[in-house]
């Protein structure tokens, strides 16, 4: 399948849309995950739309979205600036917090385009390393990360409303020079 997905950085005028994917998305990979009062407080204090047209006007996060054949397939984000976990490394470092696809746009190449975009924006802005957590019971993204240079360094816990779940903590050094 061809793959001519535009990656683009995120408008402010997106920030409607890009909570609706956001959501979307985050239910399609995780919710299954807790229980349906939990999904809802953490889908409400984590996307909406203000929140999103926050996120974009803040220098110290990239947003990207990609877009394929006039749809919306999925989105990224970079965050310099977040607490790093103590077993990340080389500093500076930056976060890649968020990277969904809508489930119809997977098996096509995109991720990877995107991951390689991300970790040229990365690059570019002097970050020596990337790291993320990652679901524990999310076996796919785990091996789609590893595929993709990441290693596991550790654990850290991330909070659906008050259900606690436990994340692996990966990182990749990115080449210097």
């Amino acid at each position: 399948m061809k793959n001519n997905a535009v990656i683009r950085s995120a408008r402010l005028a997106d920030a409607a849309e890009l909570s609706a994917l956001m959501r979307r998305t985050f239910l399609a990979a995780n919710g299954h995950c807790s229980t349906p009062e939990n999904l809802a407080a953490f889908l409400e204090a984590t996307y909406r739309p203000e929140l999103q047209a926050r996120e974009i006007r803040d220098p110290d996060t990239l947003t990207l979205i990609v877009e394929q054949d006039g749809q919306w397939a999925g989105f990224a984000q970079l965050r310099w600036g977040t607490p790093t976990p103590a077993e990340v490394g080389p500093l500076p470092t930056v976060e890649l917090g968020r990277i969904y696809l809508d489930a119809a746009f997977h098996g096509r190449g995109i991720a990877a385009r995107l991951v390689a975009n991300l970790l040229a924006a990365a690059s570019l802005r002097g970050s020596r390393s990337v790291w993320l957590s990652v679901w524990q019971e999310a076996p796919q993204a785990i091996r789609f990360y590893k595929k993709h240079g990441f290693q596991i360094v550790g654990r850290s816990v991330f909070m659906v409303g008050e259900d606690p779940k436990q994340d692996w903590v990966m990182t990749q050094a990115l080449p210097q020079g």
